[in-house]
């Protein structure tokens, strides 16, 4: 028996015992003499009670409640330093869904997926702020399939609390702009880096092989062939890299509500050229020694610029451009999601997500539409 119905049950058969309390209350008080009137209330009691039952479990233990479920997906709170910032956190490859969404949707999930896959030995954290989740789309199922993969819930005023960040937080500048998750998300990563250090990831990737710690450690991506920018789409730095104080210091200091990049990719980009000397169109110009720059093909082998290549079909042509020395493939959500893709089609993504997230792709008609 669910937890709702056991409570109407035991509201329900306390009704006597509802039905005497009043009578007592109404006695002494000299109030509410009349019977029906009595009644009248204590259905409205009643209701309320039920109402807070079904509507009020915000504060559930969503972890006792997936098991309830008999899922065996790791779900528990963010508290600070706790197990999402110890250990091997620098190993870490963690996710932020910042639009308060209560669960994954099918791409997300395959990002997650195919992310645990090919690095079973790595803990993967989805950070996600909602105030519960929903269990009625499969993305749980799925993800409980691996077992280094956790579901970190999130209060973001908590988590930005006692940091560098709580004054832009709690001014709420930010909640006034048109990109306001866009930039509560370029925040939040940084704020988690500054926690934890660790691999940051858009979820909007397909992860096709395993992410080598040696290669992929303390780097940025370079987001175009052309390098024009760097990204803040996929990185990594190690707890308490220098870099990342110096992240916090630039979010900290300056703030446009109304730009879409310069708290992300223009930021980075700047602090790389002003600490050190790189320059636009120059991979080679830099000359720091604890931070790698990587060839954009690392990650982003398709631009932003050429998203919709991802659904043409996938010749064999096609597939060495997708795969030319990539650890994974930046799909570009914020472009194409709204995009049709056909999971049994010869479009590249599908055959991407068969390979690399074949559970997700599995139970892809039980997504909702």
């Amino acid at each position: 028996m669910s937890k709702t119905n056991k409570g109407l049950k035991r509201a329900f058969n306390n009704w006597t015992d509802a039905q005497l309390v009043f009578e007592d209350i109404a006695r002494h008080y000299g109030i509410c003499s009349d019977w029906k009137v009595k009644n009248i209330l204590i259905v409205i009691v009643l209701v309320l009670i039920f109402f807070v039952l079904l509507f009020g479990n915000s504060g559930r233990d969503e972890q006792a409640y997936a098991r309830e479920l008999g899922l065996k997906i790791r779900i528990h709170k963010w508290i600070p330093g706790g197990e999402t910032e110890r250990g091997d956190s620098n190993r870490r490859i963690f996710f932020h869904e910042t639009s308060g969404r209560s669960d994954l949707g099918l791409r997300q999930t395959c990002t997650v997926e195919s992310a645990a896959r090919h690095n079973p030995d790595r803990p993967i954290q989805v950070f996600m702020t909602a105030d519960r989740l929903d269990y009625s789309s499969p993305w749980l199922e799925i993800l409980q399939t691996y077992s280094n993969v956790n579901i970190v819930l999130v209060d973001p005023k908590g988590y930005f609390a006692n940091t560098p960040l709580e004054h832009w937080y709690n001014d709420g500048e930010w909640r006034q702009s048109i990109y306001n998750i866009v930039h509560l998300s370029d925040y939040i990563r940084v704020l988690t880096l500054l926690k934890g250090g660790g691999m940051y990831m858009d979820l909007d990737f397909v992860t096709i092989k395993p992410l080598d710690d040696k290669q992929l450690w303390n780097f940025f991506l370079i987001e175009t062939a052309e390098m024009k920018l760097l990204s803040n789409s996929v990185l990594h730095l190690e707890r308490g890299h220098r870099l990342i104080d110096e992240m916090i210091h630039r979010l900290v200091k300056y703030y446009d509500v109304d730009d879409y990049m310069w708290h992300g990719p223009s930021m980075i980009s700047n602090i790389m050229s002003k600490n050190c000397g790189v320059k636009r169109g120059q991979p080679e110009s830099n000359n720091c020694t604890d931070v790698r720059l990587l060839p954009h093909n690392y990650f982003a082998p398709i631009s932003n610029t050429e998203w919709e290549f991802l659904f043409s079909d996938a010749t064999e042509g096609n597939m060495a451009v997708v795969k030319n020395g990539s650890y994974g493939v930046h799909c570009w959500g914020g472009k194409s999601v709204n995009h049709p893709l056909d999971l049994q089609s010869n479009q590249i993504y599908a055959v991407l997500a068969r390979e690399h997230c074949p559970i997700t792709v599995a139970r892809a008609a039980h997504f909702p539409a």
